[in-house]
């Protein structure tokens, strides 16, 4: 039986998995235990209710302590929501690191859809090899079970109708690098492929929750 408790491992200086904050309290904790600039939330309402999480206040508070919030919801142990709206969350990530931000990503217990994200993010943003960026993760967060079926479909959603692409990409690659194998080529090649179509994709991001809107935490 899971309990849960507030905890997280350090992938990297910039990217922290862990669990969800419960209550204002632990966003205390996560502020001063990680250093975290900002808090990248996979939770969707249904877990927002069945844990009586207050999110707006949650937003409130940490505003209060110098965290910005960004809440791209999936489903919890439901693969293909996460496959449709896994793309914004990489992207939510990516716009996060890419403003400074030491990052906190959670979803409810720290151990899918959050290393879902940062897995994702490593090998389809920034090119990493899949092995490589796996090692990575696991290393920051032993606990990591990211769901398979999400992270492989987004992944051929992300290649397809590019085959042509890919195979002049690889081709490129090749010439450019004569020492290298058609295998690590065509790999790649793919990694490239995939950042340029999900950096082009018309995906909507949610912005960060305007402070001026949310509620004071009671």
């Amino acid at each position: 039986m899971w309990t849960w408790t507030l905890n997280w491992g350090a992938v990297r200086d910039d990217l922290v998995v862990g669990s969800c904050p419960m209550e204002p309290a632990d966003l205390d904790r996560i502020k001063t235990g990680t250093g975290a600039t900002a808090m990248l939330s996979l939770q969707h309402p249904d877990c927002h209710a069945h844990f009586n999480l207050d999110y707006p206040a949650l937003v409130a508070h940490g505003r209060t302590i110098g965290l910005d919030f960004v809440n791209t919801p999936m489903r919890d142990f439901d693969p293909p929501d996460q496959r449709k709206h896994l793309a914004g969350a990489v992207l939510a990530l990516n716009d996060l690191l890419a403003a400074g931000h030491r990052v906190y990503v959670h979803c409810t217990a720290g151990f899918n859809r959050g290393p879902l994200t940062v897995l994702s993010y490593l090998t389809f943003v920034e090119t990493q090899p899949f092995e490589q960026a796996l090692a990575t993760l696991v290393a920051g967060r032993p606990e990591a079970v990211p769901t398979w079926e999400a992270y492989h479909g987004t992944r051929d959603d992300l290649l397809a109708g590019r085959a042509a692409e890919v195979q002049l990409r690889a081709f490129v690659i090749s010439q450019e690098r004569p020492q290298g194998s058609p295998e690590a080529d065509w790999s790649q090649a793919e990694r490239e492929i995939i950042r340029e179509a999900l950096i082009a994709s018309p995906v909507s991001v949610p912005a960060a929750p305007d402070p001026e809107a949310v509620p004071p935490a009671s």
